[in-house]
């Protein structure tokens, strides 16, 4: 047994087992997309946003914000950086002149592999393992995401 997996057995409330097996599956996911995301010459963040409006095209930077987790201001830095290397655009719709809608370039989206490499990296990460594994894996994340949907405010 790995040292981080026999450290999550040192918790005896549930609650903290799956607080740290979260954080364990988050660094190892966001570890392995940065690395990957240099491969390409772009930082960590700006594949997620990249990721993030090839899901969402058209987003606001408020929205982004909230898709990806970071601070306004963070994302509108990266936003910037990928403005000036021709990756996204910025439009201000006709009927809405207050808002600037984001999206990803057609020449980048027309070329862009980054989204089926992040695709298939979880894909082939799950390729050998057994389906009744994957649904449990499934079931589990649908579980705790209703639990977290029902109590919007958990500090009440």
């Amino acid at each position: 047994m790995s040292p981080k997996l026999e450290s999550q057995h040192l918790w005896s409330n549930p609650s903290e087992q799956i607080i740290l097996l979260f954080k364990s599956v988050q660094k190892i996911l966001r570890d392995q997309v940065f690395e990957k995301s240099r491969q390409f010459g772009f930082t960590g963040p700006q594949i997620i946003l990249i990721l993030a409006l090839s899901k969402k095209p058209y987003a606001t930077l408020n929205e982004l914000s909230k898709c990806i987790g970071l601070s306004k201001s963070t994302v509108s830095g990266i936003v910037n950086r990928l403005v000036g290397r021709g990756v996204v655009i910025r439009e201000i719709p006709e009927n809405n002149r207050r808002i600037v809608r984001l999206s990803l370039s057609p020449e980048f989206a027309k070329n862009n592999v980054i989204k089926e490499l992040m695709e298939k990296y979880i894909m082939d990460t799950l390729k050998d393992a057994d389906e009744k594994d994957l649904k449990k894996i499934i079931t589990g994340l649908e579980t705790l995401c209703a639990l977290l949907s029902q109590n919007d405010d958990p500090l009440k």
